[in-house]
C-alpha cells in the first residue's frame, strides 16, 4: 500500500496533476494506494502522523514542494522505519536537486515500485526535522517578501529588492569546538545543496555523508552585495573570502538581530538554529 499525501495547490496546480497521474499509474500497474489531500498548512504533518501511528513501517509518498516534504517528514512516527518517497511538484523543488529525484511521475513511481531503499540524513533543529537547509539572514527576508508568490523569477526579484535594502545580520556560530561572530548576508546549516529554486548555497553538500555543511556568507568590506550575486546563484562563491564553510555534525547559530529562522523554506519565529545531523535517520525509496 502506498499512501500519497498531496498538496494539490503546489506549483500552480502541479500537485493535482501529479496526483492524477500517480493514481492512473497505480491503477495500470495494479498497485494498492490511498490518496490524502491537504487543505491547510500543517495538514501534511497531521496525515503522516495518523498513518504512521497505526503503521510505523508504512510507505508514504509526499506530492508537493519542499514545504510539503517538510510537513510529512515531521509527521513520521519513526523516520527510519517508514519509507518515504517524493513526487516534486513545487515551485522550487530544492530537495529534489539534492536527492537527484526524477522529474516525471512515471520515472519516480517506477523507482518507488522497484522497492529499493536507502537511508539519508536529515537535520534535527530544536525539536523539528529539516530535509534541506536551515538558516537565517537574507533568505528569511526574501521568503517573507515572496510569501504566496510562485516561481524562481519571483524569488530572484525579491532577492534583488532585499539586497538593495539589506542590513547585515549579526550572528554567532558555534561549531567544531569554536564560536565565531559574523556580520553576514546569511548563514545556513545545509544537508541539501540549494535554496530558492536552485540557488546553490552549498554545492558541496551530500544528503548521506553524515555531515552538515555550515555556509556563512559574510558582508563584504565595501558593503556591496550585488557584485557577488551571480556567483552566489551559480554556486561559484565557495572560494570567495566572504564565504566561510564549516563541516560538522552539530552547530548552533544565534542571530543577534532577533530575526526568525527558516527550515526547508518554512518560517519559524519560536525556534532556535540548534542543529544536529540525524545520520542515516530517514529511509527513502532509492
Amino acid at each position: 500500500m502506498l499512501h500519497f499525501i498531496v498538496n494539490a495547490n503546489s506549483g500552480k496546480g502541479n500537485g493535482r496533476k501529479y496526483a492524477d497521474a500517480a493514481a492512473a499509474y497505480c491503477l495500470r500497474h495494479g498497485v494498492e494506494y490511498a490518496m490524502y489531500f491537504t487543505q491547510a498548512a500543517g495538514d501534511g504533518e497531521k496525515i503522516a502522523a495518523r498513518i504512521t501511528a497505526d503503521e510505523p513501517a508504512a510507505s508514504l509518498v509526499a506530492v508537493g514542494g519542499d514545504g510539503t516534504f517538510h510537513e510529512v517528514l515531521n509527521g513520521l512516527a519513526a523516520p527510519a522505519e517508514s519509507t518515504l518517497g517524493f513526487l516534486p511538484a513545487g515551485r522550487g523543488n530544492d530537495f529534489a536537486r539534492a536527492a537527484d529525484l526524477p522529474k516525471s511521475v512515471s520515472a519516480s513511481l517506477g523507482r518507488i515500485l522497484r522497492g529499493e531503499t536507502k537511508n539519508i540524513d536529515y537535520i534535527e533543529c530544536d525539536g523539528r526535522r529539516c530535509l534541506n537547509v536551515a538558516g537565517t539572514g537574507l533568505d528569511v527576508d526574501v521568503l517573507e517578501r515572496v510569501a504566496g508568490k510562485n516561481g524562481k523569477l519571483k524569488y530572484l526579484i525579491s532577492l534583488v529588492y532585499c539586497l538593495k535594502h539589506f542590513e547585515p545580520y549579526r550572528v554567532s556560530v558555534t561549531a567544531a569546538g569554536e564560536t565565531r561572530e559574523y556580520d553576514c548576508i546569511m548563514a545556513g546549516v545545509c544537508n541539501g545543496i540549494s535554496i530558492g529554486g536552485g540557488i546553490k548555497l552549498s554545492p558541496v553538500s551530500k544528503i548521506d555523508d553524515g555531515k552538515l555543511d555550515i555556509i556563512v556568507m559574510q558582508m563584504p568590506a565595501n558593503g556591496r552585495i550585488m557584485p557577488v550575486l551571480p556567483k552566489f546563484v551559480k554556486g561559484k562563491h565557495m572560494h570567495l573570502p566572504i564565504t566561510t564553510h564549516i563541516v560538522c555534525e552539530e552547530a548552533e547559530i544565534v542571530c543577534r538581530n532577533g530575526k526568525p529562522i527558516q527550515l526547508d523554506g518554512e518560517i519559524y519565529r519560536d525556534k532556535r538554529l540548534l542543529c544536529k545531523v540525524a545520520r542515516g535517520g530517514l529511509k527513502i525509496f532509492a
